[in-house]
């Protein structure tokens, strides 16, 4: 009886380890061995795991997205929240100005687009009822639409970033 439960104690302990070692901030696929960081599960996107576990939507609708991400009303997509109410998609959009090509700086700007253009594949990061309640991030501050979030750095900046075009309307006044 007591080689039984170490036997027992030793496979408990061995899967523990085992589902254990991936690096801090990813977590195992639903094979056992793939690890995958925290930010690409249930993001919406392509599988990061071989066997797709980190899109299936068993895993995604009980998934709690990590710090810094929200999750999308239908509960199966977790998006960065600085993308939540911005009036663009992001996913796809990384665009540098000439000027910035010739300072070789890194700095990421956006373009404006419209809210047809959302991240969460519901829509319901754009949705303009839930943004007009939506509090911005700090260093982000709402166009006078008051739906969207844009970088108070993209204020005055010589580049509309609001869909309005708020962001460059009072400007030197």
């Amino acid at each position: 009886m007591k080689q039984i439960l170490v036997i027992i104690l030793l496979a408990i302990a061995t899967h523990t380890a085992h589902a254990e070692d991936c690096a801090e901030g990813s977590t195992k696929c639903g094979d056992g061995v793939q690890c995958v960081s925290k930010g690409d599960w249930c993001d919406g996107g392509e599988p990061d795991c071989d066997d797709g576990s980190d899109e299936a939507e068993s895993v995604c609708k009980d998934y709690t997205c990590p710090t810094g991400y929200k999750k999308c009303a239908d509960g199966l997509q977790c998006i960065d929240e600085g993308w939540w109410c911005d009036g663009i998609e992001d996913g796809d959009l990384t665009v540098m100005t000439d000027q910035m090509k010739q300072n070789q700086c890194a700095r990421i700007t956006h373009v404006p687009l419209d809210t047809r253009n959302p991240d969460c594949d519901d829509g319901s990061d754009e949705i303009e009822s839930v943004c007009k309640e939506y509090q911005c991030l700090p260093g982000y501050k709402k166009c006078a639409n008051g739906a969207h979030c844009t970088a108070e750095d993209f204020f005055c900046d010589g580049s509309k970033d609001c869909v309005d075009g708020s962001d460059e309307g009072t400007c030197g006044r």
